[in-house]
């Protein structure tokens, strides 16, 4: 084994074992407060105020010791598993973090607050809401801790002949029928949620969720009909619902172009868009789509009807040290 690996290796055992420290903190704190704990925790909140609901301690105890102690088990795996790609590696710690820091804080929560209260239906969140959103994001530290994958995209081989006089742009608008029906569910999800508030006219108590599903719905909407260029630029993605740039790489950022035959929703996540440490993607059908490697080693994919086109332009675009400047509708 080269030195490169050894170091490759430790990294990737101290990732895993920063996935070990939640359930250590679970432990250890039981250990420190169990002769001061009431036989009961609180366990919900319907708001940043009291709680409204309560378990016993050891109900509490043995959900976070499951959440936290098996994503310690399941990152020591992820660091040993050989043959796992980086990507893929640093993917695990980072979804794995987030039942390790939540099975933590939701302990640390629910005890800390019961014991400050005396009471557990007296036990305010309040502020507190921060840290138990915060936790969910504890795989951060694993995986920037885990090393990086190298770029290894394939690139692009066909190239587009341009004349000086030739205009290098493509760009096409394309729907995603998903997006189109996760709104409309969002909609009547919302409308069934928050029709009885709005008309009793208890618009006030509900305004946090209100607001919070309304941002949801104009995510969503967002993503129904997209504008896709490549061009002198790099590769752009346009809402034309809401007139917002939703993805932009830059033609130097671009290490490699792919267009492939199918894009499986299983190895990038599933439908929709998703984000993923290392790698994001618009999946809107399982289909041919272009997958861009960044200068960076980081992944971007997108479904499209002829991925071969707008592949081939960017790698001629790539290659040229003298870029056009245009638009048209398909590349000429």
């Amino acid at each position: 084994m080269t030195g490169t690996e050894n170091a490759g290796l430790a990294r990737r055992l101290l990732a895993g074992l920063t996935l070990v420290i939640p359930v250590l903190i679970v432990v250890a704190s039981w250990l420190l407060l169990r002769d001061q704990l009431p036989a009961e925790l609180a366990s919900h909140w319907p708001g940043l105020g009291k709680a409204d609901g309560a378990m016993p301690v050891s109900e509490s105890l043995t959900i976070s010791l499951v959440m936290s102690g098996l994503a310690a088990v399941a990152g020591i795996v992820i660091a040993v598993w050989p043959g796992m790609s980086a990507a893929l590696r640093r993917g695990g710690f980072f979804f794995v973090g987030l039942f390790a820091g939540m099975g933590a804080a939701t302990w640390l929560l629910s005890a800390g607050l019961t014991l400050q209260a005396g009471d557990p239906f007296e036990a305010v969140l309040g502020g507190w809401i921060v840290l138990l959103a915060a936790s969910a994001g504890y795989g951060i530290f694993p995986f920037l801790i885990a090393p990086k994958p190298v770029p290894t995209g394939v690139d692009q081989a066909e190239r587009l002949h341009l004349e000086p006089s030739e205009a290098g742009a493509w760009s096409r608008t394309i729907t995603g029928t998903i997006f189109v029906w996760a709104t409309v569910v969002l909609i009547i999800l919302g409308g069934v949620i928050y029709a009885a508030p709005i008309i009793d006219g208890r618009v006030g108590e509900q305004l946090f969720g209100i607001i919070v599903m309304a941002a949801a719905i104009l995510v969503v909407a967002a993503f129904i009909q997209l504008r896709v260029t490549a061009d002198w630029r790099g590769l752009r993605i346009v809402s034309t619902v809401l007139r917002i740039p939703l993805k932009r790489i830059r033609l130097d950022q671009i290490a490699a172009i792919e267009a492939v035959d199918v894009l499986q929703p299983t190895e990038w996540g599933g439908w929709g868009y998703r984000v993923m440490p290392g790698r994001s993607a618009l999946i809107l059908k399982r289909g041919p789509g272009l997958v861009v490697t960044t200068t960076r080693g980081k992944l971007f994919a997108i479904t499209l009807p002829d991925p071969q086109t707008p592949a081939a332009l960017l790698a001629t675009l790539k290659d040229s040290t003298h870029p056009v400047s245009t638009s048209s509708e398909g590349a000429r």
